[in-house]
């Protein structure tokens, strides 16, 4: 009975050592699964950092170039205002011919259309804004992409470093189990061993009690034995007396018998 309640705890012990190998191979697989994801998320990541790092190079190379621009337009301007303060001065100073040119000159400069110049400007100026913005904003998604992929980096580092402790509760959920099945092995021969242990106890009991009765037979018989040879003897004695007491009986025979008689008896 212990050897079978050993067996069937060991048994116990074994199926219960399965299920955890199952589990820690189940949580390691979907461990691994989880640092394969993380790793294509911080991948993503960086790759979004790197994009939004080569469109926010070309918005700010756009933006120079509308900066550019935009100063090409000031300078002309301010050189168009320049040009006119400088007429108006010369044609309020200086002599009659010479206040008389600088007035034909201004008419003639301010007669020009400025219009291209000021939508020009405008255009620019536009542009401008528009190119700060956008520039603005793919910074900022470059910030936050950066703090994400910092964010995707930490979580597959801690994503790995759980896969690699489910690998370790995996291998020894697995030397559990092994042991397991040694001490349930173990448990079977020593259960088994018992059986034929007392199953020989039983043979030779049987053999003890066969023995036993057969030992009980024998002295019954040798025991009846014994009180047959009294019987005869007691009968022989009575029979030699018997001859003994008639007359004429022969002495010397009946001393042979009588020491024969008494020496069987």
């Amino acid at each position: 009975n212990a050897a079978k309640e050993r067996e069937a705890d060991a048994i116990a012990r074994e199926n219960d050592a399965i299920a955890r190998e199952n589990a820690a191979k189940a949580a390691e697989t979907s461990a691994h699964a989880s640092a394969e994801a993380a790793k294509e998320r911080e991948a993503e990541a960086k790759k979004s950092v790197e994009t939004l790092g080569v469109r926010e190079q070309e918005l700010k190379a756009a933006q120079a170039e509308v900066e550019a621009a935009l100063a090409e337009v000031k300078k002309q301007e301010d050189a168009y205002n320049a040009k006119t303060e400088l007429l108006k001065k010369k044609s309020e100073e200086g002599g009659v011919v010479s206040r008389n040119k600088a007035k034909n000159e201004l008419a003639q400069h301010l007669a020009e259309d400025p219009l291209p110049l000021r939508q020009a400007k405008i255009t620019a100026e536009a542009a401008l804004r528009k190119a700060e913005k956008a520039t603005k904003a793919v910074a900022e998604a470059k910030v936050q992409a950066e703090a994400d992929a910092v964010k995707a980096s930490e979580a597959r580092a801690q994503a790995e470093a759980d896969a690699q402790k489910a690998t370790a509760a995996r291998g020894e959920a697995e030397q559990a189990r092994a042991q397991a099945e040694q001490a349930r092995a173990e448990a079977v021969a020593a259960r088994e061993q018992a059986e034929a242990a007392r199953a020989e106890a039983e043979a030779a009991r049987s053999e003890a009690e066969a023995a036993r009765a057969q030992a009980e037979a024998d002295k019954a018989a040798a025991d009846a034995a014994v009180d047959a040879a009294q019987a005869a003897v007691a009968e022989a004695e009575a029979f030699l007396e018997e001859i003994k007491a008639q007359p004429g009986a022969c002495q010397g025979a009946l001393w042979w018998m009588d020491r024969e008689l008494h020496e069987k008896k």
